[in-house]
């Protein structure tokens, strides 16, 4: 699980048809080649994972190289598609070498995984990957998709991480919405009245009728009206069927043409 296997790119070829992929396997979900992890029970974190697929039908690996320096999501597809992992995964793929990082999604972890919430993942395990704390980024890793799992599930707005930052599900926080709200609430509500009392300018105070009519230019006569006819219009209100909820991630195609989802960054 821990061994490191050195291979080159060929002078004219890619770096991910060249790579060794044979140490890959779909019954591990943890990899460290280089020893990038001080204080982890690599066995004891693989069966926290082998549970967590288990229980949600998804397989959820980590992987540290510190052979690789090309694309990361590159990497990270071959590495499913060699080691035969399951088609509803997610995955975090590291290089210690490049000091890379990519979140990897397929099937339904493009689903629990959508864009705000790979963003949140990546900028968690950055925090501990700045300070080449590996075993600090594993337990995020871990502690997150578990969460951000049930979250879909129970279609819930967000997630804390392990250092109590809070991930929403639309990349806005509530309160803010809220508050954006009531003060534009306000706002308009004082511009309105201006608008309408600037209207209402104060006129002199008469002493008498007379005073509001002008002869000259008012002439009044008996005046009925009579409706012959009336019109009624309808207008249909079109109201909208479509599901709400979370859309999923972003999908993208990698070298091998398969679709995939995620996001990455240097740290």
């Amino acid at each position: 699980m821990c061994s490191a296997i050195h291979v080159s790119a060929a002078a004219n070829g890619n770096e991910w048809d060249t790579y060794d992929y044979s140490r890959f396997n779909n019954s591990t979900y943890i990899y460290d080649i280089g020893n990038n992890f001080k204080n982890v029970d690599l066995n004891q974190y693989n069966q926290i994972l082998s549970q967590m697929r288990d229980k949600y039908g998804i397989t959820y690996t980590f992987i540290v190289v510190d052979d690789y320096s090309s694309k990361m999501d590159e990497l990270a597809d071959y590495i499913w598609e060699h080691a035969g992992y399951d088609g509803d995964y997610i995955s975090a793929v590291i290089s210690s070498e490049s000091r890379n990082l990519y979140v990897y999604t397929l099937g339904k972890g493009i689903d629990v995984m959508n864009d705000n919430y790979v963003n949140g993942m990546l900028d968690t395990l950055t925090v501990s990957l700045k300070n080449d704390d590996y075993d600090g980024a594993l337990d995020s890793f871990i502690d997150l998709a578990a969460k951000m799992t049930d979250s879909y599930n129970t279609d819930s707005p967000g997630v804390t991480d392990r250092f109590g930052n809070v991930i929403n599900v639309t990349g806005t926080d509530v309160g803010q919405i809220v508050l954006v709200g009531i003060v534009g609430g306000i706002i308009f509500a004082i511009i309105l009245t201006s608008v309408q009392l600037g209207k209402h300018k104060p006129v002199r105070k008469a002493t008498n009728a007379d005073y509001y009519v002008k002869d000259e230019n008012v002439k009044m006569e008996v005046v009925r009206d009579v409706y012959m006819r009336s019109h009624e219009t309808r207008t249909r209100i079109q109201t909208n069927t479509s599901g709400g909820g979370r859309s999923g991630g972003s999908i993208s195609s990698g070298s091998s043409g398969r679709s995939h989802g995620g996001g990455g960054r240097g740290f």
